[in-house]
């Protein structure tokens, strides 16, 4: 586990919103969890954890630590895009969540990358453990170095 593309990934993900104090420390949970897992666990007895999810418990705690506008995760593109809207605020996108309605998801999320690009990209992240879509939005321009760091920490991402 390489804490050096942990800290990139966080990088550019919160794309200058986190300073390197807090990646730091989002970083080294994510170590933490990697290190020692049962005593990671014992230690965070808040965990909602569970051994039978489709991933170890360092990439849960990984994305753990982007929730609060820096993940996104929804069952339907509406939904999702609702929250993408939320955290750039009010009268910063010209598509609707209400344009979504009806669409087909492929067809919801390609007008949803259509909203965004060129600036950034929507980046399908990990495996969420409920049955929804799952998404981190990434600069277009780091977009290429994302996908290396995700594959060389074994997280699944694709654009």
């Amino acid at each position: 586990m390489n804490q050096k593309h942990i800290n990139e990934l966080f990088e550019i993900i919160a794309d200058g919103s986190l300073d390197a104090e807090d990646i730091a420390a989002m970083s080294a949970e994510v170590i933490k969890a990697h290190a020692d897992p049962a005593a990671y666990l014992q230690a965070d007895t808040g965990s909602q954890y569970q051994e039978s999810y489709p991933l170890p418990l360092w990439e849960w705690v990984l994305l753990e630590q982007l929730e609060g506008g820096l993940i996104f995760h929804a069952t339907t593109i509406d939904a999702l895009y609702a929250q993408i809207v939320d955290a750039f605020g009010d009268d910063e996108l010209d598509l609707t969540v209400a344009d979504l309605a009806g669409l087909d998801a492929v067809v919801a999320l390609s007008k949803v990358q259509e909203e965004l690009a060129p600036t950034y990209s929507v980046v399908d992240f990990s495996q969420s453990v409920a049955d929804e879509k799952q998404v981190v939005l990434v600069r277009t321009a780091k977009l290429a170095r994302f996908l290396e760091l995700s594959a060389a920490l074994g997280i699944h991402a694709a654009a």
